[in-house]
């Protein structure tokens, strides 16, 4: 089947109600029992709607599909097109121009670059187009409950959509997301959309499905919080002796040393950067070979947004692609 539910029928006679129906008491999974019972004691939910709600829920097996093959990246020359692409370039510079005072204020205020909250929104939904269709409870359940490989991460995500829920008084039923359960124009998970979002038109709600403001303040908050140096590089070409820069790129994507160090090491940035920016090495799978990038604290900061230095590269090269369509505008570095 490709819908199964993931809470058991409980074999038992039933009981006949006063006026004269019969209620076929249902039993939940004893992972659901038990993330209800935390429930009711960090956050004082109701028992019996949690129960209620929990009946309800679904597995889906094409959010387990999903997540399977995501162990599966694509090269970098593969990638690219699907993000750096005429569709959002021309689309990240209509969505620019409608948004200009949002996206100058949370620039003044978050000290981000409007191109790269505008790239970001783009690369996440296009611009709120593809927002995706999942349910998100059922998606959280599901990930919390079947899928073992990260299903601390899960449960940690429905316990937090169900607090967000509960605050914004909506349904937990009704919203739709990705199959990770991530929501809105800008694609929060639930803890983010909690601890990041803002309500930046001022309306008293925060609106992450249908304010485009507040997606964009809450996105120049998010990389704001993580790190973002305004006026700082992100990443740059590099070229160096056979095997050094190989060897860099093994140690990870925080950065862990200096331009300076590299230097050293016979590493060369293609353009000049201050020698003691911290940095990392990372590579990018062309067709007709692997290209070397420092990345820097910022290249970094993107990557705290999807953890992929494939993610993070399209996001800097639409950022750039999109600015340089503004009037009077030039890509940046």
């Amino acid at each position: 089947m490709n819908r199964r539910t993931w809470i058991a029928a409980v074999a038992s006679t039933a009981m006949v109600g006063k006026a004269g129906a019969q209620v076929a008491p249902r039993g939940l999974s004893a992972e659901a029992e038990a993330f209800i019972e935390e429930m009711v004691s960090r956050h004082r939910f109701d028992r019996d709607a949690l129960r209620a709600l929990f009946e309800q829920v679904r597995v889906q097996s094409q959010v387990l599909g999903a997540m399977q093959s995501q162990s599966r990246p694509r090269p970098w020359f593969e990638y690219r097109p699907a993000f750096v692409n005429r569709t959002r370039i021309a689309g990240g510079a209509r969505f620019w121009q409608d948004n200009a005072a949002a996206l100058e204020r949370a620039q003044a205020q978050y000290g981000v670059p409007p191109e790269l909250v505008v790239a970001t929104i783009a690369a996440e939904t296009l611009f709120g187009k593809m927002m995706g269709s999942h349910p998100v409870l059922d998606s959280l359940a599901t990930l919390a409950f079947e899928y073992p490989k990260r299903a601390d991460f899960f449960r940690g995500e429905l316990e937090q959509f169900l607090l967000l829920a509960r605050e914004l008084e909506i349904d937990p039923t009704q919203p739709r997301g990705s199959f990770a359960g991530a929501m809105g124009i800008p694609q929060f998970m639930p803890t983010s959309y909690r601890k990041y979002a803002v309500d930046f038109d001022g309306d008293g709600r925060i609106d992450l499905f249908r304010s485009a403001a507040d997606a964009i303040g809450s996105v120049a908050n998010y990389y704001r919080l993580f790190g973002w140096v305004t006026g700082g590089p992100v990443a740059v070409r590099l070229s160096a002796p056979a095997g050094v820069a190989e060897a860099q790129a093994k140690l990870g994507i925080r950065p862990h040393t200096t331009v300076g160090a590299l230097r050293e090491l016979g590493v060369v940035p293609a353009t000049e950067v201050d020698p003691a920016l911290s940095a990392m090495v990372f590579p990018l799978v062309m067709k007709d070979g692997i290209e070397y990038w420092i990345g820097f604290d910022n290249f970094f900061v993107i990557t705290r947004y999807n953890r992929a230095i494939h993610y993070a590269m399209a996001v800097f090269e639409l950022a750039r692609e999109i600015r340089a369509q503004r009037p009077g505008q030039a890509a940046g570095s």
